[in-house]
């Protein structure tokens, strides 16, 4: 019985030592290119960051609620075109001039784009940040649609 303990902890211990499960862990996306900071090794590399969120309808609006925890008003940014919205931003987390003895917040941007499903009244957009939450509140149009017969031969 013992035997078969330690067998089953090898066959684990030997994932750990295959390249594919290490290339699963850091998503295989470190490659080399002239834009990437070469200093950079897949350990200290953090993922981008996209916020949460909630799009739905509500009394003939779309709602989307992200969630944007510590992000100041002045570095997010929002825009529509068509029916693709955008929200990016950039998180500011590094103190100039300190001497950090532990630092888990790391600075950086993003940007999430999110596929409308109705055409919208841009110029009605209303917005709001409250409690980390960003709260967009966009009615949309409402055009009748109209249902086509389809005929067969």
């Amino acid at each position: 019985m013992e035997v078969d303990k330690l067998k089953e902890w090898l066959d684990v211990a030997q994932q750990f030592q295959s390249e594919k499960f290490w290339n699963q862990i850091f998503n295989d996306h470190h490659t080399t290119s002239s834009s990437t900071n070469l200093s950079q090794t897949p350990l200290t590399t953090v993922k981008e960051y996209l916020p949460k969120c909630d799009l739905f309808e509500n009394d003939n609006k779309l709602v989307i609620e992200a969630e944007i925890p510590g992000l100041a008003k002045e570095d997010l940014h929002i825009s529509v075109h068509q029916q693709l919205l955008t929200i990016s931003g950039e998180f500011k987390a590094l103190k100039q001039n300190c001497k950090y003895y532990l630092k888990e917040r790391t600075n950086r941007t993003f940007k999430k784009e999110i596929t409308l499903p109705y055409p919208i009244l841009v110029t009605k957009i209303t917005t709001e940040i409250r409690d980390g939450i960003l709260y967009i509140i966009m009615p949309f149009l409402q055009e009748d649609v109209e249902n086509i017969p389809i005929g067969f031969d």
